[in-house]
Protein backbone atom coordinates (compact mmCIF):
# COMPACT_ATOMS: atom_id res chain seq x y z
CA UNK A 1 0.00 0.00 0.00
CA UNK A 2 1.12 3.38 -1.03
CA UNK A 3 1.57 5.84 2.13
CA UNK A 4 -1.02 9.45 1.45
CA UNK A 5 -0.72 11.92 2.98
CA UNK A 6 -3.62 14.75 4.15
CA UNK A 7 -3.26 18.46 5.13
CA UNK A 8 -5.63 19.21 7.89
CA UNK A 9 -4.82 23.23 9.25
CA UNK A 10 -1.71 23.10 8.79
CA UNK A 11 -0.72 19.53 10.08
CA UNK A 12 0.06 16.67 7.69
CA UNK A 13 -1.11 13.70 8.04
CA UNK A 14 0.59 10.19 6.73
CA UNK A 15 -1.68 7.43 6.42
CA UNK A 16 -2.82 3.96 4.86
CA UNK A 17 -5.82 2.86 3.35
CA UNK A 18 -7.41 -0.61 2.29
CA UNK A 19 -10.38 -0.73 0.96
CA UNK A 20 -13.26 -2.56 2.56
CA UNK A 21 -14.65 -6.01 1.27
CA UNK A 22 -18.20 -6.11 -0.19
CA UNK A 23 -20.87 -5.15 1.53
CA UNK A 24 -19.27 -4.41 5.14
CA UNK A 25 -20.12 -1.35 6.77
CA UNK A 26 -17.44 -1.00 9.19
CA UNK A 27 -13.95 1.30 9.46
CA UNK A 28 -11.54 0.23 12.11
CA UNK A 29 -8.57 2.79 12.50
CA UNK A 30 -5.24 1.99 13.34
CA UNK A 31 -2.59 3.39 15.47
CA UNK A 32 0.65 2.71 16.03
CA UNK A 33 3.34 1.63 18.58
CA UNK A 34 6.95 2.33 18.33
CA UNK A 35 8.51 0.74 15.41
CA UNK A 36 11.71 -2.06 15.90
CA UNK A 37 13.82 -0.74 13.87
CA UNK A 38 12.71 3.00 14.18
CA UNK A 39 9.87 5.14 16.27
CA UNK A 40 7.73 4.81 13.24
CA UNK A 41 5.49 1.82 11.90
CA UNK A 42 2.26 0.87 10.52
CA UNK A 43 1.22 -2.24 12.72
CA UNK A 44 -0.97 -5.12 11.46
CA UNK A 45 -0.34 -4.01 8.27
CA UNK A 46 -0.30 -7.63 6.77
CA UNK A 47 -2.28 -8.79 8.93
CA UNK A 48 -5.10 -6.86 8.22
CA UNK A 49 -5.22 -7.09 3.94
CA UNK A 50 -8.33 -9.82 4.36
CA UNK A 51 -9.98 -8.08 6.86
CA UNK A 52 -13.63 -7.09 5.54
CA UNK A 53 -13.65 -3.59 6.78
CA UNK A 54 -11.83 -0.02 5.47
CA UNK A 55 -8.87 -0.09 7.60
CA UNK A 56 -7.57 3.32 8.20
CA UNK A 57 -3.52 3.31 9.37
CA UNK A 58 -2.43 6.99 10.54
CA UNK A 59 1.42 7.18 11.17
CA UNK A 60 2.22 9.13 14.68
CA UNK A 61 4.93 11.14 12.50
CA UNK A 62 4.20 14.55 12.94
CA UNK A 63 7.22 17.02 11.96
CA UNK A 64 9.94 13.74 11.80
CA UNK A 65 8.96 12.60 15.46
CA UNK A 66 6.22 10.67 17.37
CA UNK A 67 3.85 12.36 19.40
CA UNK A 68 1.43 10.07 20.79
CA UNK A 69 -0.79 11.36 17.72
CA UNK A 70 -1.42 14.28 20.82
CA UNK A 71 0.85 17.27 20.75
CA UNK A 72 3.84 19.02 19.95
CA UNK A 73 5.14 21.41 22.29
CA UNK A 74 2.09 21.25 24.43
CA UNK A 75 0.01 22.42 21.56
CA UNK A 76 -2.43 20.13 20.87
CA UNK A 77 -3.04 21.19 16.70
CA UNK A 78 -2.12 17.33 15.95
CA UNK A 79 -4.89 15.64 18.28
CA UNK A 80 -7.28 18.31 16.44
CA UNK A 81 -6.26 17.35 12.84
CA UNK A 82 -6.42 13.73 13.94
CA UNK A 83 -9.31 13.66 15.08
CA UNK A 84 -11.06 15.83 12.00
CA UNK A 85 -9.01 13.34 9.27
CA UNK A 86 -11.17 10.29 11.86
CA UNK A 87 -14.29 12.27 10.85
CA UNK A 88 -13.76 13.32 7.43
CA UNK A 89 -12.91 9.24 6.69
CA UNK A 90 -16.50 8.54 7.85
CA UNK A 91 -17.97 11.39 6.35
CA UNK A 92 -16.30 9.94 2.99
CA UNK A 93 -17.77 6.50 3.67
CA UNK A 94 -21.27 7.26 5.18
CA UNK A 95 -20.42 5.64 8.78
CA UNK A 96 -20.80 7.24 12.05
CA UNK A 97 -19.16 6.13 14.82
CA UNK A 98 -21.25 3.22 15.71
CA UNK A 99 -19.69 1.87 12.51
CA UNK A 100 -16.03 2.28 13.52
CA UNK A 101 -13.57 1.04 15.88
CA UNK A 102 -10.30 2.84 17.32
CA UNK A 103 -7.82 -0.03 17.85
CA UNK A 104 -3.89 0.25 18.66
CA UNK A 105 -1.37 -1.60 19.98
CA UNK A 106 1.22 0.08 23.34
CA UNK A 107 1.47 4.00 22.23
CA UNK A 108 -1.10 3.39 19.76
CA UNK A 109 -3.34 1.67 22.26
CA UNK A 110 -2.94 4.61 24.44
CA UNK A 111 -3.55 7.17 21.51
CA UNK A 112 -7.10 4.46 20.74
CA UNK A 113 -8.37 4.92 24.68
CA UNK A 114 -7.33 8.98 24.38
CA UNK A 115 -9.63 9.21 21.29
CA UNK A 116 -12.00 6.60 21.74
CA UNK A 117 -12.62 7.40 25.33
CA UNK A 118 -12.78 11.46 24.64
CA UNK A 119 -14.39 11.74 21.72
CA UNK A 120 -17.12 8.67 22.73
CA UNK A 121 -16.15 6.25 20.17
CA UNK A 122 -18.28 2.78 20.86
CA UNK A 123 -15.66 0.60 19.80
CA UNK A 124 -11.50 0.45 20.95
CA UNK A 125 -9.22 -2.46 20.87
CA UNK A 126 -5.90 -1.83 23.04
CA UNK A 127 -3.34 -3.73 23.78
CA UNK A 128 -0.57 -2.76 26.20
CA UNK A 129 -1.34 0.72 26.93
CA UNK A 130 0.76 3.46 28.60
CA UNK A 131 -1.38 5.86 31.30
CA UNK A 132 1.36 7.87 31.92
CA UNK A 133 2.77 9.23 28.95
CA UNK A 134 4.68 12.13 30.14
CA UNK A 135 7.01 10.22 32.65
CA UNK A 136 6.63 7.28 29.82
CA UNK A 137 8.19 9.28 27.40
CA UNK A 138 10.60 11.10 29.10
CA UNK A 139 11.57 7.53 30.17
CA UNK A 140 11.75 5.54 27.38
CA UNK A 141 11.66 7.76 24.28
CA UNK A 142 13.64 11.07 25.86
CA UNK A 143 13.12 12.71 22.05
CA UNK A 144 10.10 12.13 21.86
CA UNK A 145 8.87 13.31 25.18
CA UNK A 146 11.29 16.49 24.44
CA UNK A 147 8.84 16.70 20.86
CA UNK A 148 5.78 17.02 22.86
CA UNK A 149 6.73 18.71 26.03
CA UNK A 150 6.60 22.59 26.64
CA UNK A 151 10.67 23.69 26.92
CA UNK A 152 9.44 26.44 29.02
CA UNK A 153 6.71 24.03 31.48
CA UNK A 154 8.36 22.01 33.53
CA UNK A 155 4.41 20.65 34.21
CA UNK A 156 4.76 18.65 30.85
CA UNK A 157 5.21 15.79 32.54
CA UNK A 158 2.17 15.84 35.04
CA UNK A 159 0.00 17.15 32.21
CA UNK A 160 0.80 14.61 29.87
CA UNK A 161 0.66 12.00 33.29
CA UNK A 162 -3.28 13.04 34.13
CA UNK A 163 -4.58 13.23 30.33
CA UNK A 164 -5.46 9.65 30.18
CA UNK A 165 -6.53 8.93 33.34
CA UNK A 166 -8.85 11.92 34.05
CA UNK A 167 -10.62 10.94 30.78
CA UNK A 168 -11.56 6.92 32.28
CA UNK A 169 -12.32 8.80 34.93
CA UNK A 170 -14.69 11.73 34.01
CA UNK A 171 -15.97 9.24 31.07
CA UNK A 172 -20.24 8.85 31.57
CA UNK A 173 -20.44 7.25 27.94
CA UNK A 174 -20.86 3.63 29.26
CA UNK A 175 -22.58 2.22 25.97
CA UNK A 176 -18.72 1.02 25.00
CA UNK A 177 -17.43 -1.77 23.61
CA UNK A 178 -13.67 -1.82 25.22
CA UNK A 179 -11.46 -4.50 24.86
CA UNK A 180 -8.09 -4.58 26.88
CA UNK A 181 -5.27 -7.01 26.32
CA UNK A 182 -2.76 -7.08 28.79
CA UNK A 183 -0.27 -9.73 30.58
CA UNK A 184 1.08 -9.45 33.97
CA UNK A 185 4.38 -10.38 32.58
CA UNK A 186 4.73 -6.67 30.70
CA UNK A 187 6.61 -4.97 33.06
CA UNK A 188 4.78 -2.22 32.35
CA UNK A 189 1.49 -3.78 33.48
CA UNK A 190 1.82 -2.68 37.28
CA UNK A 191 2.39 0.80 36.92
CA UNK A 192 0.78 1.57 33.81
CA UNK A 193 -2.68 -0.77 33.34
CA UNK A 194 -3.20 -2.22 37.10
CA UNK A 195 -3.82 0.99 38.73
CA UNK A 196 -6.81 1.54 36.29
CA UNK A 197 -8.51 -1.68 35.79
CA UNK A 198 -11.52 -0.25 38.06
CA UNK A 199 -12.19 2.44 36.10
CA UNK A 200 -13.06 0.38 33.36
CA UNK A 201 -15.67 -1.81 35.17
CA UNK A 202 -18.18 1.01 34.42
CA UNK A 203 -18.86 0.07 30.74
CA UNK A 204 -21.37 -2.10 30.02
CA UNK A 205 -19.31 -3.94 27.58
CA UNK A 206 -15.65 -3.90 29.13
CA UNK A 207 -13.59 -6.98 28.18
CA UNK A 208 -10.33 -7.45 30.08
CA UNK A 209 -8.52 -10.28 28.30
CA UNK A 210 -5.32 -11.64 30.46
CA UNK A 211 -2.43 -13.03 28.18
CA UNK A 212 -0.96 -16.01 30.72
CA UNK A 213 1.77 -18.08 28.24
CA UNK A 214 5.51 -18.21 29.47
CA UNK A 215 5.71 -17.55 25.60
CA UNK A 216 5.05 -13.73 26.64
CA UNK A 217 7.84 -12.46 28.52
CA UNK A 218 8.30 -8.71 27.26
CA UNK A 219 5.70 -6.00 26.00
CA UNK A 220 6.05 -6.38 22.57
CA UNK A 221 5.18 -9.98 23.02
CA UNK A 222 1.79 -9.40 24.34
CA UNK A 223 0.37 -8.32 20.62
CA UNK A 224 1.90 -10.21 18.62
CA UNK A 225 1.34 -13.37 20.55
CA UNK A 226 -2.23 -13.08 20.48
CA UNK A 227 -2.79 -11.74 16.55
CA UNK A 228 -5.46 -14.68 16.30
CA UNK A 229 -7.61 -13.40 18.96
CA UNK A 230 -7.41 -9.51 17.86
CA UNK A 231 -8.03 -10.53 13.77
CA UNK A 232 -11.43 -12.54 15.36
CA UNK A 233 -11.86 -9.35 17.18
CA UNK A 234 -11.86 -6.93 14.17
CA UNK A 235 -13.31 -9.57 12.22
CA UNK A 236 -16.86 -9.63 14.79
CA UNK A 237 -16.88 -6.13 14.75
CA UNK A 238 -16.52 -5.77 11.26
CA UNK A 239 -19.71 -7.77 11.03
CA UNK A 240 -21.59 -6.31 13.23
CA UNK A 241 -21.22 -8.96 15.69
CA UNK A 242 -20.05 -7.57 19.34
CA UNK A 243 -17.85 -10.27 21.19
CA UNK A 244 -18.78 -10.27 24.77
CA UNK A 245 -15.74 -11.85 27.09
CA UNK A 246 -15.84 -10.44 30.21
CA UNK A 247 -12.72 -10.88 32.66
CA UNK A 248 -11.07 -13.69 30.41
CA UNK A 249 -7.62 -15.68 30.96
CA UNK A 250 -6.24 -16.45 27.83
CA UNK A 251 -5.19 -20.32 28.80
CA UNK A 252 -1.61 -21.45 27.43
CA UNK A 253 0.33 -24.48 27.88
CA UNK A 254 3.33 -23.74 30.36
CA UNK A 255 4.47 -27.36 29.76
CA UNK A 256 8.42 -26.98 30.84
CA UNK A 257 10.80 -29.58 28.70
CA UNK A 258 12.99 -31.94 30.25
CA UNK A 259 16.21 -31.71 28.61
CA UNK A 260 17.35 -34.23 26.43
CA UNK A 261 20.10 -36.80 26.85
CA UNK A 262 21.82 -35.61 23.66
CA UNK A 263 19.91 -32.33 22.43
CA UNK A 264 20.08 -31.66 18.37
CA UNK A 265 22.24 -28.93 17.04
CA UNK A 266 20.60 -26.02 15.13
CA UNK A 267 22.63 -23.74 12.65
CA UNK A 268 20.50 -21.80 10.15
CA UNK A 269 22.14 -18.35 8.31
CA UNK A 270 19.07 -16.12 8.41
CA UNK A 271 21.10 -13.02 6.72
CA UNK A 272 24.42 -12.32 5.41
CA UNK A 273 26.24 -9.32 4.10
CA UNK A 274 30.51 -9.12 3.01
CA UNK A 275 32.77 -5.83 2.51
CA UNK A 276 35.88 -6.85 1.39
CA UNK A 277 36.93 -9.56 3.28
CA UNK A 278 34.75 -8.35 6.19
CA UNK A 279 31.86 -11.07 6.60
CA UNK A 280 28.48 -10.32 8.69
CA UNK A 281 26.74 -13.59 9.26
CA UNK A 282 23.61 -13.55 11.24
CA UNK A 283 21.13 -16.54 12.22
CA UNK A 284 19.69 -19.13 14.69
CA UNK A 285 22.20 -21.27 16.83
CA UNK A 286 20.96 -23.48 19.49
CA UNK A 287 20.57 -26.66 21.02
CA UNK A 288 17.11 -28.14 21.20
CA UNK A 289 15.61 -28.56 24.64
CA UNK A 290 18.49 -26.77 26.20
CA UNK A 291 17.87 -23.46 27.62
CA UNK A 292 19.89 -20.24 26.45
CA UNK A 293 18.27 -17.33 28.30
CA UNK A 294 21.03 -15.93 29.46
CA UNK A 295 24.06 -14.93 27.47
CA UNK A 296 26.21 -17.43 29.69
CA UNK A 297 24.71 -19.97 28.99
CA UNK A 298 25.81 -20.53 25.45
CA UNK A 299 29.35 -20.18 22.88
CA UNK A 300 29.12 -20.21 19.43
CA UNK A 301 32.29 -20.77 16.78
CA UNK A 302 31.94 -20.02 13.21
CA UNK A 303 34.42 -23.10 11.60
CA UNK A 304 35.63 -23.19 8.01
CA UNK A 305 36.35 -26.08 6.69
CA UNK A 306 37.78 -28.09 3.52
CA UNK A 307 39.77 -31.23 3.27
CA UNK A 308 43.42 -29.70 4.26
CA UNK A 309 42.40 -26.97 7.36
CA UNK A 310 39.58 -25.39 9.84
CA UNK A 311 40.02 -22.84 10.84
CA UNK A 312 37.63 -21.38 14.02
CA UNK A 313 36.21 -18.14 14.78
CA UNK A 314 34.45 -17.13 18.10
CA UNK A 315 31.07 -15.26 17.25
CA UNK A 316 28.54 -13.23 19.72
CA UNK A 317 25.17 -13.44 20.54
CA UNK A 318 22.20 -11.05 20.09
CA UNK A 319 19.06 -11.21 22.13
CA UNK A 320 15.92 -12.26 20.10
CA UNK A 321 13.20 -12.77 22.28
CA UNK A 322 10.81 -14.39 19.38
CA UNK A 323 13.46 -17.57 18.50
CA UNK A 324 11.81 -18.97 21.77
CA UNK A 325 8.22 -18.91 20.14
CA UNK A 326 9.35 -19.91 16.74
CA UNK A 327 11.00 -22.94 18.06
CA UNK A 328 8.68 -23.86 20.75
CA UNK A 329 7.69 -27.43 19.95
CA UNK A 330 6.47 -29.70 23.09
CA UNK A 331 6.76 -27.36 25.69
CA UNK A 332 8.51 -23.88 26.69
CA UNK A 333 12.28 -23.71 26.11
CA UNK A 334 14.11 -20.42 26.33
CA UNK A 335 16.16 -19.56 23.09
CA UNK A 336 16.44 -15.75 23.74
CA UNK A 337 20.06 -15.75 23.18
CA UNK A 338 20.35 -17.92 20.72
CA UNK A 339 21.02 -15.48 17.59
CA UNK A 340 24.51 -15.51 16.56
CA UNK A 341 26.71 -12.59 15.55
CA UNK A 342 29.54 -10.59 14.78
CA UNK A 343 30.74 -8.64 17.80
CA UNK A 344 28.49 -5.38 18.00
CA UNK A 345 27.15 -6.50 14.12
CA UNK A 346 30.92 -5.05 13.15
CA UNK A 347 31.84 -8.02 10.74
CA UNK A 348 34.30 -10.72 11.18
CA UNK A 349 37.62 -10.14 9.04
CA UNK A 350 38.51 -13.33 7.50
CA UNK A 351 41.65 -11.31 5.81
CA UNK A 352 44.18 -14.41 6.97
CA UNK A 353 42.16 -16.93 5.76
CA UNK A 354 44.10 -18.88 2.90
CA UNK A 355 41.84 -18.96 -0.15
CA UNK A 356 39.82 -21.37 -1.51
CA UNK A 357 36.53 -22.94 -0.79
CA UNK A 358 34.98 -24.04 2.41
CA UNK A 359 32.19 -25.61 4.45
CA UNK A 360 30.42 -23.81 7.27
CA UNK A 361 29.57 -25.42 10.24
CA UNK A 362 28.80 -23.74 13.82
CA UNK A 363 30.16 -25.35 17.11
CA UNK A 364 27.48 -24.96 19.57
CA UNK A 365 28.37 -24.79 23.78
CA UNK A 366 25.10 -24.79 25.65
CA UNK A 367 24.86 -25.85 29.38
CA UNK A 368 27.86 -28.10 28.87
CA UNK A 369 26.36 -29.82 25.92
CA UNK A 370 28.15 -29.27 22.77
CA UNK A 371 27.20 -30.12 19.30
CA UNK A 372 28.77 -29.38 15.58
CA UNK A 373 26.23 -28.72 12.58
CA UNK A 374 26.68 -27.77 9.57
CA UNK A 375 25.18 -23.86 8.59
CA UNK A 376 21.84 -24.31 6.76
CA UNK A 377 20.07 -22.34 4.81
CA UNK A 378 16.24 -22.47 4.83
CA UNK A 379 14.32 -23.40 1.15
CA UNK A 380 13.77 -20.48 0.00
CA UNK A 381 17.57 -19.14 -0.14
CA UNK A 382 18.78 -22.67 -1.40
CA UNK A 383 21.33 -22.94 -4.24
CA UNK A 384 22.22 -19.37 -4.71
CA UNK A 385 24.94 -16.82 -4.13
CA UNK A 386 23.97 -15.13 -0.74
CA UNK A 387 26.63 -12.67 -0.48
CA UNK A 388 29.64 -11.20 -2.54
CA UNK A 389 32.31 -9.20 -2.95
CA UNK A 390 35.79 -8.92 -4.69
CA UNK A 391 37.45 -10.99 -2.39
CA UNK A 392 34.41 -13.55 -1.28
CA UNK A 393 31.58 -15.11 -2.24
CA UNK A 394 28.93 -17.13 0.11
CA UNK A 395 26.70 -19.27 -1.51
CA UNK A 396 24.62 -21.93 -0.44
CA UNK A 397 24.41 -25.62 -2.23
CA UNK A 398 21.87 -27.99 -1.39
CA UNK A 399 20.92 -26.74 2.00
CA UNK A 400 24.59 -26.15 2.64
CA UNK A 401 26.27 -22.63 3.18
CA UNK A 402 29.96 -22.75 1.53
CA UNK A 403 32.44 -19.50 1.44
CA UNK A 404 35.08 -19.14 -1.76
CA UNK A 405 37.73 -17.06 -0.23
CA UNK A 406 38.99 -15.89 -4.27
CA UNK A 407 42.69 -14.22 -2.51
Amino acid sequence: MVEQKEVINGVQIKYKYKQRKYDTQHIIFVFCGFGSASMFTYDFENALQDCPAHVVWIKDDFNDCCAYYLCQNMNYSIEQAVITFIESMLARYGLDRSCCTLAGFSKGGTAALYYGLKYHFINIVSTVPQFHIGSFAKREWPLVFKHMADPENENSIFVLDTLLPQLLRDDGSIEKNIYLLTSEADYQYEKEIKPYLDGFRKYRNFNLLMATSQLIREHNQVTSYHVPLLLGIFYSLSQGAVPHYGYCELIADNTLVSRPVKPQPVAILKKIAVMDTLIFPEGIAVLKGVSCGEYQDIEIDLVFKNEGLEEVFRIAKAHRSILTRQLYEEGFVNYDKGWFCTAKFQGLNIHELPAGRYRILLDITCQEHYARKALEVDAGADNKILASSESVDVYSQNGHVYLWKKS
